[in-house]
């Protein structure tokens, strides 16, 4: 079939070179329909007339009535799930292979009697006017850090005009998130900030008010934050991110660009968390640097920031109860004992937690991710459990004493091996033994007397295995005595007689 391009072609050439034969087959052409449309004007796709006749049997002439009828009442329906529906309803009136051309059939009927659809409008952007924040899922990236699959997010901010970007690292979306980024975003990156922060309607700036659940409104610290900085709270309507759509635009960006540097560093694994936040930090600037130009045209639109930004944690009193516990935003931790009865002053990050008595750092301790649930790390309260090794069997968080499987597996031993008082003291045993050194060693002295069914399972065969070290084989090799350098030193001890008497 000849196309619009090939005749195209053809009529070129023929104003050169004059010869039909000759462009016919420099176009591919019959030297006859060559001719032919040299001599009409009107191209291939001009001729063709609309075919108003079947090639066959419509196949879906005895279903297609049926269709119509609940594409009046529903026209959002699906079209398979109308197929579907159809063929279950009506058997033996249609057939599943039968399905594209009816989604076909579904198409034109939408075009020809469909209902108005939402339209969305391109918007002029304002130098200087607005941001956007949004939160970007790094998980199916699977970064490992020090060895681990590291679960994260990235606090996405951007400005509307240049595309300025920033993206720091967060556990999830949460105020403390947002601080941090939100600092990283101003003092790092722009140096400067929008009159106007747009988000969506996440958790972290927005919550459901008690009366009006189909309506969020802003939480107080988040709108404390942005007034530090002189900035507007604007949030998106629900279920309607397109409202956001330089940010989400940026987001498909911003993952294409990690993904591809990940390919050329040649791995995900980094050695520890600064690492991975400066291998982003240039992935970022690299893109930054390309928009420097655009960046400056809103850089005079933009509002100062103040001199000190805030800081990246939250801080809040609390009290370390007879139970050697806190109570931080929902989550029960345990600490150190000594701490027990004292008002200490909590630092949280987001993922850390500082308590300061005055001025000086008395502890510090990860913070779980969440805001429900407990943290017990059983090396603070082992030496009072050894003591009081009748508290073990309902202490309400008993589970959290078992660091390891194996250690859970050894409890299990011990209580069929023996009565319920005596495997407590000797389980209360063996975790004394790993709090007081590595637990590493401990669990895998654990792990290899569950695989021995003749090994012992006590204190005294653990510490044995750890304590056991190798001692170094040394060859037998023949000492040969060589008495020439016996020789040699008296005949120097008899020169040095001789110069010191004649001296």
């Amino acid at each position: 079939m000849v196309t619009d391009d090939q005749v195209l072609a053809l009529r070129k050439e023929f104003k050169k070179l004059k010869v039909i034969k000759i462009v016919a087959l420099k176009t591919g052409m019959n030297r006859k329909t060559a001719s032919k449309y040299l001599k009409q004007s009107a191209l291939p796709s001009e001729t063709i007339k609309p075919r108003e006749w079947l090639t066959r049997e419509d196949q879906l002439q005895n279903i297609w009535p049926r269709a119509e009828e609940f594409l009046s009442v529903t026209p959002d329906i699906e079209a398979k799930a109308l197929f579907d529906h159809l063929l279950e309803a009506y058997p033996g009136i249609a057939s599943e292979g039968q399905l594209r051309t009816f989604q076909r059939r579904i198409k034109q009927w939408r075009i020809k009697n469909g209902t108005d659809q939402e339209v969305y409008f391109d918007q002029l952007t304002i130098p200087g006017k607005m941001a956007q924040l949004d939160w970007l899922d790094m998980n199916k990236f699977k970064i490992e850090i020090s060895g681990q699959t590291f679960k994260h997010k990235l606090c996405h901010f951007t400005l509307n005009h240049s595309n300025t970007e920033s993206a720091t690292i967060c556990r999830s979306e949460s105020i403390l998130a947002i601080k941090k980024g939100l600092r990283d975003f101003l003092y790092r990156v722009v140096g400067k900030t929008p009159q106007i922060l747009q988000v969506d309607n996440s958790s972290a700036a927005t919550h459901r008010p008690c009366k009006d659940k189909k309506k969020r409104i802003f939480n107080h610290e988040y709108l404390e934050v942005l007034k530090y900085y002189g900035i507007h709270a604007q949030k998106t309507n629900i279920a309607k991110p397109n409202e956001n759509g330089v940010v989400e635009s940026q987001n498909g960006h911003l993952k294409n660009k990690i993904k591809q540097a990940l390919t050329i560093r040649g791995g995900k694994a980094f050695k520890n968390l600064k690492e991975y936040e400066s291998f982003i930090n240039i992935v970022i600037d690299k893109a930054n640097h390309r928009r420097k130009e655009k960046l400056t045209e809103e850089f005079s639109s933009l509002v100062n920031i103040p001199i000190r930004p805030l800081p990246e944690y939250q801080e809040e009193y609390v009290n370390i109860r007879n139970r050697s516990t806190a109570y931080i935003k929902k989550v029960t931790y345990s600490v150190p004992s000594r701490l027990i009865g004292t008002k200490l002053k909590a630092r949280i990050y987001e993922d850390k937690i500082d308590l300061f008595s005055g001025a000086d750092l008395v502890f510090s301790m990860p913070r779980m991710l969440g805001d429900r649930g407990m943290v017990i790390d059983y090396r603070h309260i082992i030496h009072s459990l050894i003591r009081k090794p009748g508290a073990f069997s309902n202490y309400k968080y008993r589970e959290e004493l078992y660091p390891t499987d194996h250690f859970k597996k050894a409890w299990d031993l011990l209580n069929q091996a023996m009565t319920e008082r005596q495997a407590t003291i000797e389980y209360l045993r063996i975790l004394k033994l790993s709090a007081d050194g590595p637990e590493e060693d401990v669990n895998l002295a654990l792990e290899l007397i569950l695989s021995d069914d003749s090994a012992n399972l006590n204190v005294a065969t653990i510490k044995e295995l750890i304590e056991k070290e190798e001692r170094p084989v040394i060859d037998s090799i023949e000492l040969i005595p060589n008495l020439n350098i016996y020789d040699q030193l008296f005949l120097n001890q008899g020169e040095d007689d001789y110069e010191g008497h004649h001296q």
